[in-house]
């Protein structure tokens, strides 16, 4: 058993290392498409190559596609 910890960590990756655990899919998918949506090339999630924006009739993305593994986030 752990000994309590003193006062809760304030930041999400050090919480995640006193846990034992690392990002959940939803920290993960979140991540990669907060990048996308600011119109940034990110890790790939399944493959962690370069993932583009995909755009459609307008200027905001609509998912994003990796350049070498083809995964699409839409």
């Amino acid at each position: 058993m752990r000994a309590p910890v003193a006062a809760p960590a304030r930041d999400a990756d050090q919480v995640m290392v006193q846990q034992g655990g690392g990002p959940t899919l939803d920290d993960v998918l979140v991540g990669v498409w907060e990048g996308l949506a600011a119109h940034r090339t990110v890790a790939c999630p399944a493959c962690g190559e370069a993932m583009t924006p995909r755009y459609s009739a307008g200027p905001a993305p609509v998912g994003g596609r990796c350049s070498s593994c083809r995964t699409t986030i839409a």
